[in-house]
């Protein structure tokens, strides 16, 4: 064994020493003796690591590892207390706070779901910002909970403590107020165009959970006390008695969306709060968890916006599941129909030499209008697909400007730039048409912009008066939008030709209206952007019907071929 391992190595340590000493050679018996000297070494330490792992294993044995407190099948009943107390005094349940038991719930069963509809009377302290509690706890089928009771086993209960109320920053006022109120108190503060300031202080409101999920995680597995895994290891708890953990219970609120809590004031006097006991399985529950966590850091680092993960929830939960995966794969398709379309975009633009049969003043009022909509869309917290979309096509319509005009900059007279007509724009009839087009077009544009923004401040409320403004602007955008791309087919209809247009962009923009008209559905836009989508359809297919009627001929000046 390992003593008569050490003294046979010792023994022949020693004879190999001595037989260097016989040999009579002093260089071999300095090589012959530093050798044995290294072997004894590391002998000894083959010695020591055998005795030292013969230990380890003892104490895992013994206490080395945790074990769960119920195994896998175990019947366990539950009780649920509900108080106002964050703990009692030696888990001494007052009887009268029971809302809820149930009996025979087997850990690790997959059939296991119980429900009960509570309904909870709120008291003054309660509306008052206090607190609420409930009290979960498990114990083995049959056996007492209560510790003064002389058949009571502490090794065979489990508690648990979970916050009914949640206390959250008061949302904001997205809908406004009438400006035109006479209460000045009704009247908002002008915001920053940007947004809301995020150091302005926002006041905590108290709100109730109106469903409460508790879900009892399949996971029996005995750990290495020094190698549990971190994540695990934070959703631990142990028992007092024996050391070991208790069943894992994850207080599911991953589907609770902020906007289904509860706000408590003065005149709330009774909540409906329903409760779930069902099972759980390990890669379920770690999933939930780090999608959680991927939302959490998402918002600290800036990349959305807090809430903005209660709409990708709200997709899963209140959308079609057909309609949500067909979406989801033509999502894809989206993406690609829009790279390749701010792709020829680009390219038109680029290797274009002439403004004929192009409308210079609808590249100008297009670019203001996506200017106007980003702004609108900024101001409405709206979803980071859309915005990001949005930021890209303002750009390249703001690039196109410089394209169809001389952009020049004079400090001396603002608005500091100025913009004047290429020579292949201003000496066509193309000028001429464009000009007669936007005549035409403003008679009625007008009126109806500004009636709009008359009845919008009468009738409708707003944030402030700059959101005001926004509203008015791109509501007139988004409602007479289709006015505003008459100029380009009142002269495709004066030239009798669509061969100057854009057509590989375009046929990639109206492929991405459809696949728009499938995302209006699904995904959180204001109203007046997902009406806007099936505006497009109409103008489009209106292209597509110049484009059949004026057929491209090439023996033709202007057919370019495009």
């Amino acid at each position: 064994m390992p003593g008569e391992v050490a003294a046979a190595a010792a023994a022949g340590a020693a004879g190999a020493a001595g037989a260097g000493a016989e040999g009579g050679q002093p260089g071999q018996q300095r090589q012959q003796g530093g050798f044995g000297q290294l072997l004894g070494m590391v002998v000894r330490m083959g010695v020591m690591w055998y005795f030292m792992n013969m230990m380890k294993v003892g104490e895992a044995g013994a206490a080395g590892y945790l074990y769960p407190v119920f195994p896998k099948g175990q019947l366990v009943d539950m009780y649920m207390f509900l108080s106002e107390q964050r703990s009692y005094p030696s888990h001494q349940y007052a009887m009268e706070d029971l809302i809820w038991s149930e009996t025979g719930v087997e850990l690790g069963g997959a059939a296991e779901n119980r429900k009960l509809t509570y309904t909870y009377e709120l008291s003054e302290a309660v509306k008052n910002n206090g607190s609420v509690w409930l009290h979960m706890v498990l114990a083995r089928a049959g056996d007492p909970v209560a510790p003064d009771d002389p058949a009571y086993d502490p090794s065979a209960v489990a508690y648990y403590t979970y916050q009914l109320n949640a206390y959250r920053p008061k949302p904001r006022n997205n809908t406004g107020v009438n400006l035109l109120s006479e209460n000045p108190v009704d009247v908002p503060k002008v915001r920053r165009p940007w947004g809301w300031d995020p150091k302005e202080p926002r006041e905590i409101m108290n709100f109730i959970r109106p469903n409460i999920t508790l879900q009892l995680v399949d996971h029996f597995q005995a750990y290495n006390r020094k190698a549990v895994p971190p994540q695990i290891l934070d959703a631990m708890r142990f028992n007092p008695a024996t050391g070991h953990y208790l069943p894992l219970v994850f207080f599911n609120d991953f589907w609770l969306l902020k906007d289904k809590l509860v706000p408590v004031n003065e005149t709330l006097d009774r909540v409906d709060v329903h409760m779930e006991l069902s099972y759980v399985s390990m890669v379920w529950w770690q999933l939930l968890g780090q999608m959680d966590q991927s939302f959490n850091m998402q918002v600290k680092m800036g990349m959305s916006q807090d809430g903005e993960s209660d709409e990708i929830k709200r997709i899963f939960l209140e959308g079609n599941p057909y309609l949500l995966g067909l979406t989801f794969v033509v999502s894809m398709l989206h993406t690609v129909f829009d790279l390749l379309a701010f792709k020829n975009d680009i390219g038109f633009w680029k290797n274009n030499k002439s403004m004929e049969g192009l409308s210079a003043r609808t590249v100008l009022i297009n670019a203001f209008c996506q200017v106007v909509i980003l702004l609108y869309l900024f101001d409405n917290d709206t979803s980071f697909v859309v915005l990001l979309s949005s930021v890209l096509g303002t750009g390249i319509e703001l690039w196109k400007v410089t394209k169809a005009f001389d952009v020049s900059f004079n400090r001396e007279r603002f608005p500091y730039i100025s913009l004047k007509d290429r020579a292949t724009y201003s000496n066509k009839q193309t000028k001429q048409y464009d000009a007669d087009a936007m005549r035409y077009l403003s008679y009625a544009l007008y009126p109806l912009v500004i009636g709009y923004s008359i009845y919008a401040l009468m009738y409708k409320t707003h944030k402030s008066w700059y959101s005001w403004i926004l509203s008015s602007l791109v509501g007139a955008v988004y409602m007479f939008g289709f006015i505003l791309m008459c100029p380009q087919l009142y002269l495709n209809y004066k030239l009798k030709s669509v061969a100057h247009l854009p057509w590989r962009q375009m046929t990639y923009k109206f492929l991405n209206t459809i696949i728009d008209d499938l995302f209006a559905f699904v995904i959180k836009m204001p109203l007046l952007h997902r009406l806007s989508v099936f505006r497009d359809d109409v103008v489009f297919l209106i292209y597509l019907y110049q484009r059949w009627v004026y057929r491209v001929d090439k023996t033709r000046a202007n057919e370019f071929g495009w």
